[in-house]
């Protein structure tokens, strides 16, 4: 019975997701700006969330400032965009790889929010699209890291690459890390049969490169500890995946 009702559910998961998804997408060419988009995409995911009955819990909502920032969370499924928009308000770009932009529908979806796109494997056009985000993080948006890079099956906090950081520290805004806890057993990689778990959203009170001695890697070291400590995973920092 309980087998049965983890398929019940999951197919009455992907329902709801996929005729959502279509309605967002329906109303995004009528949108004239980012922020709009971003505000029915929010819309969108929260209702998905509340009609499946996922409980979020979201602490230190409080630590967010009005003004820009870069927000560093840790990586554990595919659902972690979705559920950090339906919390989080619609300032905020993600930044995310290069490769989104040739899968169908998400390239169009992604390109629509406003998320950068950074490439993974030339070291030039990322040392560029990093250009472009600090350009970005200027003016009125924040943006959105998963300093991991990419997520297992596997739990555990992988290490962090630095670019968020010297972002951070380029434009001297605040970083405020964000620990999320739930989704990797919600919809872990590889596993399409989402289950049904609470989720918790922990956000930090934001780092200042004018308090930290060691610049960029001092900042990092911070929000990892800070986010390792609240997710109760192992410390993967010195594993290789292939």
């Amino acid at each position: 019975m309980k087998v049965l009702n983890a398929y019940f559910f999951g197919f009455w998961a992907w329902l709801v997701f996929l005729i959502v998804v279509l309605g967002i997408i329906l109303c995004f060419p009528f949108t004239s700006n980012v922020r709009t988009t971003r505000l029915i995409a929010k819309k969108g995911v929260t209702i998905i969330l509340k009609v499946l009955r996922f409980k979020v819990r979201v602490k230190g909502y409080e630590n967010l400032t009005d003004a820009s920032s870069i927000l560093v969370a840790n990586h554990a499924s595919y659902i972690d965009p979705i559920v950090l928009s339906a919390v989080l308000p619609p300032q905020y770009a993600y930044v995310a790889k290069k490769e989104l932009k040739h899968v169908p529908f998400l390239g169009y979806i992604v390109r629509k929010l406003g998320t950068h796109l950074v490439d993974r494997f030339n070291a030039r056009k990322g040392a560029q699209d990093i250009r472009r985000i600090m350009t970005s993080s200027q003016e009125l948006d924040s943006i959105i890291f998963f300093p991991e890079g990419t997520f297992h099956a596997e739990d555990g906090l992988l290490k962090f690459k630095l670019g968020a950081f010297v972002t951070a520290v380029k434009n001297d805004i605040p970083v405020i890390p964000i620990a999320i806890n739930g989704t990797r057993k919600m919809l872990r990689s590889e596993i399409w049969w989402p289950s049904k778990v609470p989720l918790t959203i922990t956000i930090f009170p934001p780092i200042y490169a004018k308090d930290v001695d060691n610049g960029a890697g001092e900042i990092a070291e911070k929000s990892r500890s800070l986010i390792l400590g609240e997710i109760n995973e192992p410390d993967l920092k010195e594993k290789s995946f292939p």
